[in-house]
């Protein structure tokens, strides 16, 4: 049987023209831009927080309900 000729058979015959790759979904990217790099790092530590937020809001929560249904249970 015959190989396909669609694809390249060394993946360095395959060049983009501005040299980089556009499908890089995973990893970092090639810039190296200190101010780009601070902003997503500020961003991720800003997530962090809000998330922890939501995670003692929703502890709190838990604790009040649970503190009213002993009240209830172990009052009567």
């Amino acid at each position: 049987m015959e190989k396909s000729r669609s694809y390249p058979n060394n993946s360095s015959e395959f060049r983009f023209k501005n040299g980089r790759n556009p499908y890089v979904f995973n990893g970092s990217s090639t810039s190296t831009d200190p101010e780009m790099k601070r902003k997503k790092r500020v961003a991720a530590y800003n997530m962090f927080t809000k998330e922890a937020g939501v995670k003692a809001s929703v502890n709190e929560s838990f604790k009040w309900i649970k503190t009213k249904f002993s009240y209830i249970r172990y009052s009567l």
